[in-house]
């Protein structure tokens, strides 16, 4: 694998709505906790102007910045992403993974 720094972004779909304070303020800060993250970032969608290629539909959504591809491997079987899998999953619906190399 490269020494490339890449971008993991993620997008959660919750079943309820009401638990995206719960979520974004208890769960998902687990993941920047994670010994390889370099740097996170957490939060909900912003309320700017309504277009088509501007979607608003997911309930939480998180950056998360790895110096390499080999970091963001680390981190997909690192025990604190694994326990946040496991203890959070019910919560949603949907998630969607959007990976940039920089």
């Amino acid at each position: 694998m490269a020494k490339q720094p890449m971008i993991h972004q993620v997008y959660f779909w919750l079943h309820d709505e009401k638990n995206v304070k719960e979520f974004l303020n208890e769960a998902v800060p687990m993941l920047g906790k994670c010994p390889t993250v370099a740097r996170f970032i957490a939060g909900v969608p912003a309320d700017t102007e309504k277009r088509e290629v501007v979607d608003h539909s997911y309930h939480v959504a998180c950056t998360i910045f790895f110096d390499s591809l080999e970091d963001q491997l680390a981190y997909q079987k690192e025990p604190l992403h694994l326990e946040f899998i496991e203890k959070y999953s019910h919560m949603w619906k949907t998630v969607k993974v959007y990976d940039i190399a920089i």
